[in-house]
């Protein structure tokens, strides 16, 4: 049996709490405490400026005899090597009759004299030669006159008169045609696959005067229609001319949908073009594909 004076890990998170606080009292440390970091101050110290007194002129800054302020580094490093201005001292306040607390600010209009010279120059060419306005298209008439094209366009009639010359009287669709049901057994005794249930249910397909009336995958639309007319006009001259679309054409007999069939057979169309007064009759014809 194990000793009970045997410590043991501790088993939850409030047991993990209740041991480091007791390590915490023991150094000295307030349980429960955590170190907050401090913000750091910023240093809000003004940029060093001193007055001096400009022994030049200075674009942007002023002109000679100014007193203005400017920054330490820029005289120290700068203006004073190159006896461009000079600190301004007590004695030279007194001399230039100016008091110790007088605001100074300097002037950053002022330009030198070779860039005023530049604007006078630029501000005189703009008096003499100014600015052509922009001429608007609308406004600009062009010198010689457009020619002007007019589209020979066919009539109605003229161009009924080209789909029934040019046409044939029966176009052609291929598709794949849905599989027959399974024959129906003549005799119980008689498996459904024989050669004479075969033979049986070819009869009765064709029948006289019994159409294959079959499905097909898919179905032959308007548009496949006339996608195989333009196909056809596009080879000859005058027939390239016709405009032709989906909605000039229409089925005679009455189908399970209006613009399509979707079974094998003959199908009788009208072409009438808007504006024709007698319609184009032709015949598809949906062939079964191999």
């Amino acid at each position: 049996m194990a000793s009970p004076l045997i410590s043991r890990a501790p088993q939850c998170t409030s047991c993990i709490r209740r041991m480091t606080s007791s390590f915490g009292d023991a150094f000295h440390f307030p349980a429960g405490q955590q170190q907050v970091r401090g913000k750091k101050k910023l240093a809000s110290e003004k940029v060093a400026t001193v007055k001096v007194h400009l022994l030049q002129n200075i674009p942007g800054y002023g002109r000679r005899g100014a007193v203005i302020p400017v920054t330490s580094g820029v005289m120290r490093n700068i203006w004073y090597p190159k006896k461009m201005a000079e600190y301004l001292t007590i004695a030279k306040l007194q001399e230039l009759g100016m008091k110790k607390d007088a605001i100074l600010e300097r002037d950053s209009t002022f330009q030198s004299n070779a860039a005023r010279k530049l604007e006078k120059k630029q501000e005189k060419q703009k008096r003499e030669h100014p600015e052509e306005p922009l001429v608007r298209m609308a406004d600009a008439q062009p010198s010689e006159p457009v020619p002007q094209f007019e589209l020979d366009m066919l009539s109605p009639q003229q161009a009924t008169s080209i789909l029934d010359s040019i046409l044939p009287p029966t176009l052609d669709f291929y598709r794949s045609p849905i599989a027959l049901p399974t024959p129906k057994r003549l005799s119980p005794s008689i498996p459904s696959s024989s050669a004479i249930s075969a033979a049986a249910a070819s009869a009765e397909a064709n029948q006289p005067g019994k159409a294959d009336r079959r499905g097909i995958y898919g179905s032959v639309s308007t548009s496949d229609i006339v996608a195989n007319l333009k196909a056809i006009l596009a080879e000859d001259e005058e027939g390239v001319r016709v405009v032709l679309s989906h909605e000039d054409i229409s089925f005679v007999e009455e189908t399970e949908e209006k613009d399509r069939v979707k079974h094998l057979g003959y199908f009788d169309i009208e072409i009438k073009l808007q504006g024709a007064s007698e319609p184009v009759v032709r015949t598809i014809q949906i062939i079964a594909q191999d």
